[in-house]
């Protein structure tokens, strides 16, 4: 499931019975950002979903700092690969969130960052 949108974070089905305020998505490291709240079965593809976060990323950069320019740009030809290198891209994403200057590009990496750390066997990298 993805709680707060593009810019939020995946949480796993333990997350299913969380109530949806501020407080309990905080205590479980999630935010309710914008107010989406997206729902994934099993057959779902995960790698594409987050491919197209990131490409919306990419298009929404204004462009003004190097970090989230060319950081965004940057995730989205590491995703198109077949085989992610997933340790670049949370170096990439420690980059991004340290020297953005704005929230979109601190918050950009979120969704891949999470599937990276809690939910790799999607990834095929368990």
């Amino acid at each position: 499931m993805l709680l707060g949108g593009a810019a939020g974070v995946f949480v796993g089905p333990d997350a299913l019975d969380v109530p949806l305020t501020f407080e309990a998505t905080r205590a479980i490291g999630a935010t309710l950002g914008s107010g989406v709240v997206m729902v994934f079965d099993e057959t779902a593809d995960l790698v594409g979903a987050l491919t197209r976060i990131a490409r919306f990323f990419r298009d929404e950069s204004c462009g003004q700092c190097t970090p989230c320019r060319a950081g965004t740009a940057k995730a989205v030809a590491l995703m198109e690969r077949e085989t992610w290198d997933t340790a670049l891209l949370a170096e990439l994403s420690q980059v991004m969130r340290d020297a953005s200057i704005c929230g979109l590009g601190q918050a950009a990496p979120n969704p891949f960052d999470c599937v990276i750390r809690y939910f790799p066997h999607e990834l095929g990298i368990a």
